[in-house]
């Protein structure tokens, strides 16, 4: 994103990334039954006096450090183009209105309130960014929150397919970007001694009961019953290894700190994708993924950016046991073995 006159700084790009991220979490959670709706109208406003306090420091305005919420439209005015002036002013102050009273006063807003603010939040970022920064709200890119580069360019090939109108092949790129995260912090594609997010492993195990029950020698064999039992088994294994698989996926996904409901949400908007030796993929558009929008893909996208945010915090921990390992390349054969000297640690 630039100005007319020149980039902006790498910070206030990403501290405007940042904004953009609040009002869409904003988005999202007045989206969601009440009461919870009433938490959109906090990340509306902090977004919102975020977005002011970066404006004064882009227009070298210098703000006191006491300042109500309303005195930005004043204080802000010097640094503006003439003849221009901060939009929405009246709607902000509603807006900071069922703030106060919501987080001082307990009073829950009501979803025509909520609904209200939304609409005036995003007319306001709409109107303004332009004013101050020279370019669209729309035009702010939240991956500039992402670290991971892998991350960054699976959200970048899927905001190309977007643009084109190909949902379902965005999608894809969503539903890879975040399987290749958990993937990362999970180690599953290395040999790691006790990686701390992976759960074990599970091998898949296909059903085999119906070539069981059509083996001919074993009938020469008068061995019915026990084709039966062998049959029962496989099934069960097949369910066994299917449930556990899933347990382990949410156990991964829960463990790395993501709201497993918006998981849930995501898995169901986006198509499966398999992967095969040399790099090759293909996925499946059923029925349901023809009728996407641009708002699921807006949610997917927002989701998986919040993922990799979330599961950054991951990084020192898989670091520490990195350096664990460097520090002891001999493994448990060369650690050294002591007697404990406390109290009986059977609590006999």
């Amino acid at each position: 994103m630039t100005t007319p006159t020149g980039s902006l700084t790498p910070q206030t790009v990403q501290r405007l990334a940042f904004i953009r991220f609040l009002h869409e979490q904003g988005v999202t959670q007045s989206r969601q039954p009440q009461p919870l709706a009433a938490t959109a109208v906090l990340s509306f406003h902090d977004a919102v006096e975020l977005f002011l306090v970066l404006a004064g420091e882009h227009l070298q305005v210098g703000l006191p450090t006491q300042i109500s919420f309303s005195q930005y439209w004043d204080k802000l005015a010097a640094g503006l183009p003439p003849n221009t002036q901060l939009p929405s002013k009246k709607a902000m102050e509603r807006m900071n209105k069922l703030r106060v009273n919501l987080k001082h006063h307990g009073a829950v807003p009501s979803p025509t309130d909520i609904d209200q603010v939304r609409a005036d939040v995003l007319t306001f970022f709409t109107d303004a960014t332009p004013v101050i920064f020279g370019g669209s709200f729309t035009q702010i890119d939240m991956i500039d929150l992402v670290s991971r580069p892998q991350t960054v360019n699976f959200l970048q090939f899927a905001q190309t397919c977007a643009d084109k109108g190909d949902l379902p092949q965005a999608m894809a790129a969503l539903s890879i970007a975040f399987t290749e995260l958990i993937e990362h912090y999970t180690e599953t594609r290395r040999s790691a001694y006790r990686p701390p997010f992976r759960f074990g492993d599970v091998k898949d195990y296909r059903d085999e009961s119906r070539r069981i029950g059509g083996d001919r020698e074993a009938k020469k064999l008068r061995l019915t019953d026990l084709l039966g039992h062998i049959k029962d088994i496989s099934k069960q294994l097949s369910s066994v290894t299917k449930t556990t698989k899933e347990i382990q996926r949410a156990m991964r996904v829960t463990a790395l700190g993501i709201d497993y409901t918006r998981y849930a949400r995501f898995d169901v908007l986006t198509p499966q994708v398999g992967r095969y030796i040399g790099g090759n993929a293909s996925f499946f558009v059923e029925e349901g993924h023809k009728l996407l929008t641009h708002e699921d893909y807006q949610f997917a996208r927002l989701f998986v950016i919040e993922t990799a945010m979330q599961a950054a915090k991951a990084d020192a921990v898989l670091q520490r046991r990195l350096d664990h390992r460097a520090a002891s390349p001999g493994g448990w054969g060369q650690s050294e073995q002591r007697d404990w000297e406390g109290p009986d640690p059977f609590g006999n």
